[in-house]
């Protein structure tokens, strides 16, 4: 067992036992590539598809991964998408007021990086609201994240009266322009870094492991001296600094910022975490499987959009609320059979 690629193999299937969820996401995802691979093999295939998927998918993805942890906790956030957008609005009014016209090179990266500073505080302060409201006023997840995702698209509104935000610093760009090697877009580099800070607080903090049994038990967890407030406020927070990079990612990628953008992801957000395998009553649930039902989304949306089978945003949302469904179904038949057994 000394060869290197031995231990690898062994790795991966031991983990795969052990989550045969992510085993039969990797299968989808697959089918899904096989499957508009030979459709379209040329069109697919194309190295435009592959980089414009590679574009698309991180800002998915981390809201994707922002939703996980409210739904861990056996909650859910309806304003992740409201907070990315709020947060790179102000970030972006900030490098408008501020940045340097007809300044050169890189005159204007300090500018930058303060808008990106101001975007994730505002992110962080939204996502400590929307805890506050759920663990301390004890308001309904549900209830308390869609009054704050009026609020925030209120407040979106009011600061740009409905208008787009263009004519930001060139430096900005960088974040969702740059490739590395021209072929690897900088922001699913981003992307997969966010999932391994994800992983790491998951499975190696004890905040993540106080999510999981707060999630399986709120009571048990109480009685084992837990703070549930505090946890429940970290986590929501946590969850709004996630949707404010994403918001960072796609201002920087459409160099604009707006109120309504991104709209489509909350849906596809929620779709992506159940679909990897996170119970929606909290409890369970693997970074992993999120960031494999993301990957497989991508393809199917992708795929949809070359076809010419989802015209508009309506009808890809109409797709997203079937397949939900489709999965929730799925799911509590399987718990049925799983409780029948025992």
């Amino acid at each position: 067992m000394n060869n290197p690629r031995e231990k690898v193999k062994l790795f991966w299937s031991n983990s795969l036992k052990k989550n045969s969820q992510l085993y039969i996401l990797i299968n989808i995802f697959f089918g899904f590539f096989i499957l508009m691979s030979v459709l379209m093999p040329g069109t697919f295939l194309s190295r435009g598809t592959m980089q414009s998927m590679m574009i698309q998918l991180p800002e998915f993805g981390i809201y994707a991964l922002a939703m996980m942890f409210a739904m861990i906790l056996g909650g859910i956030d309806l304003s992740i998408v409201s907070i990315g957008n709020l947060s790179s609005i102000i970030a972006s009014q900030f490098m408008l007021n501020h940045m340097v016209t007809h300044m050169g090179g890189t005159g204007n990266v300090k500018i930058v990086v303060m808008g990106i500073c101001i975007a994730l505080t505002v992110g962080a302060a939204c996502g400590f609201f929307n805890g506050f409201s759920v663990a301390v006023i004890e308001i309904p997840p549900m209830l308390a994240t869609l009054a704050s995702m009026s609020i925030f698209n209120g407040i979106s509104t009011v600061l740009t009266k409905g208008a787009s935000l263009q004519g930001l610093p060139e430096e900005y760009s960088v974040i969702g322009g740059k490739n590395l090697f021209g072929i690897i877009p900088m922001i699913i580099i981003i992307f997969l870094a966010i999932a391994l800070l994800a992983y790491f607080v998951q499975k190696h903090t004890k905040l993540g492991m106080k999510m999981f049994l707060i999630g399986s038990n709120v009571k048990a967890a109480e009685f084992s001296g837990i703070n549930h407030n505090l946890i429940i406020i970290a986590a929501y927070t946590f969850s709004g600094l996630l949707s404010a990079i994403a918001g960072i990612v796609l201002t920087s990628r459409s160099m604009s910022a707006k109120m309504d953008y991104g709209l489509i992801y909350q849906l596809q957000a929620i779709l992506a975490v159940v679909l990897g395998g996170v119970n929606p009553k909290g409890g369970s649930g693997n970074v992993w499987g999120v960031v494999m039902a993301v990957l497989s989304l991508q393809v199917l949306s992708t795929g949809l959009n070359i076809l010419n089978l989802a015209p508009t945003s309506y009808v890809k949302n109409l797709i997203w609320g079937l397949l939900l469904i489709s999965v929730l179904v799925i799911n509590y038949y399987a718990d049925r059979k799983k409780k029948s057994i025992r």
